[in-house]
């Protein structure tokens, strides 16, 4: 197994190399720390899996994903993520990813990752899967909720605008411009049927997509 890794921190790299390539079979063929890098080196190595970042510093990993996966220039992508909250998870599966690691959890993790989605399965650690952990559409909420309206895009937006992000820091995040923002923005508020921010900022507070 030909493995990539991406971080914007070369210890962590360093790291879950040592790590990684401590399994039979499996050789860390390049690393990156931006996802510039990312998208640069997919294409020259062609790697079998990557374990990506979600947070870089000239974008996120999961529009890094979204290009490297469109140009099949690797299919089997891993986010690896400080954060567990339920529109990351969404955007990062909606991009292409096929799987979701917590930088907190245990290393094992990644081996049954890299294992699962090297054969071309899936795996979504239980910390954030309520204990399903190969199973990703346990993200679809209740036919009765309304985040059961939403795509997984604009459940990613109104997590952010229920953080307190501003459009432009929203597309910055995320790796699309302000004025798709504000499009989503329009939309959650038709959808969800509400007429100000504090509305949609509530009810993602009630839905558990933020903390109160």
């Amino acid at each position: 197994m030909r493995v990539m890794i991406v971080d914007d921190h070369s210890i962590m790299r360093s790291g879950m190399r040592s790590l990684v390539e401590k399994r039979e079979g499996v050789t860390v063929v390049s690393e990156a720390g931006t996802a510039a890098e990312a998208i640069d080196m997919a294409e020259s190595a062609r790697p079998d899996v990557i374990l990506m970042d979600i947070e870089l510093p000239d974008g996120s990993g999961i529009g890094a994903t979204d290009q490297i996966i469109k140009n099949r220039w690797c299919e089997k992508i891993v986010m690896v993520s400080a954060h567990a909250d339920r529109a990351s998870v969404a955007s990062s599966l909606e991009a292409g990813a096929r799987g979701y690691l917590l930088k907190s959890g245990a290393n094992e993790e990644i081996f049954a990752a890299l294992d699962e989605v090297f054969t071309g399965g899936s795996y979504v650690t239980p910390m954030v899967a309520g204990g399903r952990g190969s199973d990703p559409f346990f993200l679809e909420p209740p036919r009765d909720a309304p985040l059961s309206l939403l795509s997984p895009r604009e459940i990613q937006v109104l997590a952010r605008i229920a953080e307190g992000l501003a459009s432009k820091e929203i597309g910055r995040e995320l790796a699309i411009s302000h004025r798709t923002v504000e499009t989503h923005r329009t939309n959650l508020m038709r959808k969800l049927k509400v007429r100000k921010a504090s509305e949609l900022v509530r009810l993602a507070i009630r839905e558990g997509l933020v903390d109160a």
